[in-house]
């Protein structure tokens, strides 16, 4: 079983700091550590303890980082 958390009024599907993680290619402390320091996205919502991030902003970021490390 894969459950998703989907947002009721946007349709945007809301990760964890695990997917968040997972995504980006980091471990998961250092997403958060990223995102404590205001160098990643910060959390969208929290859910009966669980931290969400906006998928959509965590995957423009991976993008923007990935475009930052291409040669001139």
């Amino acid at each position: 079983m894969t459950p998703k958390i989907i947002d009721a009024e946007t349709g945007i599907e809301l990760w964890t700091a695990v997917d968040c993680a997972e995504y980006s290619g980091t471990a998961r402390g250092t997403f958060t550590s990223y995102a404590g320091r205001g160098r990643a996205p910060a959390p969208t919502a929290k859910l009966h303890g669980l931290t969400l991030w906006n998928s959509e902003e965590i995957k423009a970021w991976v993008e923007q980082r990935a475009q930052g490390r291409k040669p001139s």
